[in-house]
């Protein structure tokens, strides 16, 4: 069951990012305060690839794997997030 709540969310939240991201032509807050890691690395490349893909695709369930092996680790994956997000909304190249 958790395993289907985490796939459904990770769909979800892909799908939104990319309807506000409006396929590039939108806004990508949204992305970069979801998915950081992504967005960090794409503002270095100047673009969104297929690593970048993969990471978001892969991050959700990864934070779900690490909140059910270790409950206590939730203050820092939500420090670390919150981190990446506040770097990744500061870094701006003019292209994301």
């Amino acid at each position: 069951m958790k395993i289907i709540l985490t796939i459904i969310i990770t769909l979800f939240l892909l799908l939104l990012t990319v309807f506000v991201a409006g396929g590039g032509h939108g806004n990508y807050i949204l992305a970069k305060l979801i998915y950081p890691f992504t967005m960090l690395l794409a503002e270095f490349k100047n673009e969104i690839n297929i690593v970048g893909i993969a990471l978001a695709i892969v991050q959700i369930p990864i934070y779900a794997l690490i909140l059910h092996k270790k409950p206590n680790w939730k203050y820092y994956i939500l420090g670390i997030h919150c981190f990446a997000a506040i770097l990744g909304l500061t870094i701006n190249n003019g292209s994301f």
